[in-house]
């Protein structure tokens, strides 16, 4: 699992985690809502799965983090 050194967030969870709900719980082209986006794991895995995204975060740093991530996948 990526460290919260490598992403630059204290609290990273692996990928692993938000991709097998959000292929259990969506299809294809569904949108997946995270209100505590942090450093983007969830939008990482939406992706991968083909779903469309979108979330939020109060800190500013970790938008920029997720935006950073989400451009390198």
């Amino acid at each position: 699992p990526e460290s919260a050194k490598k992403i630059g967030h204290p609290a990273p969870f692996p990928q692993e985690l938000p991709k097998r709900l959000i292929q259990l719980y969506s299809y294809e082209g569904d949108l997946i809502v995270d209100p505590f986006c942090g450093s983007g794991t969830t939008a990482v895995a939406a992706k991968s799965a083909n779903r469309h995204y979108v979330g939020y975060d109060l800190n500013p740093e970790y938008i920029s983090l997720a935006e950073k991530r989400l451009q390198d996948t």
